[in-house]
């Protein structure tokens, strides 16, 4: 087998599905109110519409990694499937049926997401699985800065219908694209045939897989890199406001701060695969959190404001393909897509507490703040125990 080969054209289709999967997921948070008016319900009801996905993920996470293991392209074809019928299902007015459309792709976006550790193991070579898992992690926030960019734009040209439209048709789209992609049989699929053979058990494997101390390290760090991004994206405009800032300067930092964090994510995990840069780079991520949390807390000049939120996207959102990539090359091929199952599950539970913590908090705005700083400071030595690498040698070259 030639071991240097990657097909890309599955990789950059998978990525492109992951997007649309965020774009579907926060079509509604810069239209909160004027979608709320237009259905006649609360914002909270609204509100409901982004929440349900981290929850139904958090719940859905692990069992469909192992789905992934045991039948890779069909349960990302689901996947894509329930996005796209879900997209769908939207077009129908009303409320409730968006709703159940939201939930619908909720329930497919852990098929998808959970994929990318697998879909670098079977189609990219293993010098290049760092590069495909950067692609596939930093098409998410793209994703993100996609919808929050365009969907104001098309409710003001078109109402909600230009929205949803346009949104079912990119899905449609990207599920077609993926599919035809996976027609072509994997490049390394002898590599994890035998081993999906093996399986075992759900709850056995689960109990292997949380044994090692690798994994409950990342899912650690993750916790708390990607729950603080998340946190800081649902509150930021509240904690920023008795400091003197604005909506639309909120808005305008928090898409710098999304813009640096795609850029970190697609070219700092290659940065880090040398030496004992990815553990500088997480706790470097960790630190300027901390100090963009103390300054959110006693006040800051604008320019510093907007820095701090670049610097820390920049550091924060490249976490996830790093650890995602450390992860890839230390999983067995049996389990490669519970472990990725696991440590999105535990990122998304470290937004959801968090922000639920700040939430509780809110009242006595500091020390929401406050609780943050805490909780990112104690992480922050765990950090130091993220594995190097000796010059030159790959993630599976090392025992942890």
């Amino acid at each position: 087998m030639n071991h240097t080969s990657s097909r890309w054209s599955v990789i950059i289709a998978y990525a492109a599905l992951a997007a649309v999967t965020q774009i579907l997921w926060v079509t509604f948070t810069p239209i909160t109110t004027d979608a709320a008016e237009q259905w006649g319900v609360s914002v909270d009801a609204v509100g409901w519409l982004s929440l349900v996905f981290p929850l139904i993920y958090v719940l859905l996470s692990i069992p469909f990694g192992f789905a992934a293991d045991r039948s890779f392209r069909g349960a990302l074809a689901w996947g894509a499937g329930l996005t796209v019928v879900g997209a769908f299902i939207r077009l129908v007015p009303g409320y409730d049926f968006t709703l159940a459309g939201q939930i619908a792709i909720a329930v497919g976006q852990p098929l998808v997401l959970n994929a990318v550790n697998k879909i670098a193991t079977l189609y990219a070579a293993p010098s290049k699985r760092h590069i495909a898992i950067a692609t596939g992690t930093a098409s998410l926030f793209v994703g993100i800065m996609i919808s929050n960019v365009t969907v104001p734009f098309l409710m003001k040209w078109g109402g909600l219908p230009a929205v949803l439209w346009t949104q079912a048709s990119l899905s449609a789209i990207a599920c077609a694209t993926l599919l035809l992609a996976l027609r072509h049989a994997p490049l390394y699929e002898e590599e994890t045939r035998d081993a999906a053979q093996a399986q075992a058990p759900m709850l056995s494997t689960l109990r292997e897989i949380w044994s090692q101390r690798w994994v409950r390290l990342f899912s650690l760090l993750l916790f708390a890199g990607f729950g603080i991004f998340i946190t800081l994206a649902t509150w930021l405009e509240v904690l920023a406001d008795a400091i003197g800032y604005d909506s639309v300067q909120v808005g305008a930092g928090l898409g710098l701060m999304t813009a640096a964090g795609i850029i970190g994510a697609a070219i700092l995990p290659d940065f880090a695969m040398r030496g004992y840069r990815a553990r500088r780079v997480l706790l470097l991520s960790l630190a300027v959190s901390v100090v963009l949390l103390v300054f959110l807390a006693t006040g800051m000049p604008t320019w510093l404001f907007m820095a701090l939120l670049a610097l820390t996207g920049l550091l924060l959102l490249a976490d996830l393909p790093i650890v995602l990539s450390f992860a890839e090359a230390k999983a067995k091929a049996r389990t490669a897509g519970a472990v990725t199952g696991l440590l999105l599950l535990f990122g998304n539970l470290g937004g959801i507490v968090l922000s639920l913590l700040v939430q509780l908090l809110l009242n006595e705005r500091v020390l929401a703040i406050g609780a943050l700083v805490v909780v990112t400071v104690i992480i922050m030595p765990f950090a130091l125990r993220f594995p190097g690498l000796p010059a030159r040698k790959l993630p599976s070259e090392l025992d942890m």
